[in-house]
């Protein structure tokens, strides 16, 4: 079953193949910073309000991912944002966090050394999402202009 990109049913989606993946875990363990955030910006074309999902992830184990809004996402210690069709690229394994960030295709606050240190679980939870069989805004919108 499908479920729509930055809804909350995605982010529950995500928190179970997280928990699920001994590469998150193994890359995990060492992760003491705080929770990481992907934030997606608003899309009023494809009626996507700015918004981010948290992932709570300490010491090899996922504590949890949830959809919070997007200005919560200013108080926390590692932002990850871009684009509707930026993060589309990410889980759709075209292209990975850390090349997104390097290559300003990524906006990041936070650490860039620590991140940088922690690529492959930036690169394992893009993996994950992308296993997620996922509706994408600017499809749902397609679909409907279309029909």
């Amino acid at each position: 079953m499908s479920v729509t990109f930055a809804s909350q049913e995605w982010a529950d989606s995500l928190a179970v193949q997280l928990r699920g993946d001994a590469q998150v875990r193994t890359e995990s363990v060492t992760w003491i910073f705080g929770p990481i955030v992907v934030a997606i910006d608003a899309d009023p074309e494809h009626g996507l309000e700015a918004t981010a999902i948290r992932i709570d992830v300490f010491e090899g184990d996922v504590q949890g991912v949830e959809l919070i809004p997007a200005d919560s996402a200013d108080r926390l210690p590692f932002v990850v944002g871009g684009s509707l069709a930026r993060w589309k690229s990410v889980f759709a394994g075209q292209l990975a966090i850390g090349d997104g960030i390097l290559q300003s295709r990524l906006r990041v606050r936070g650490d860039l050394p620590t991140l940088t240190r922690h690529r492959a679980l930036l690169d394992a939870v893009a993996r994950v999402g992308a296993s997620i069989e996922t509706t994408w805004q600017d499809e749902l919108v397609d679909a409907a202009t279309a029909g």
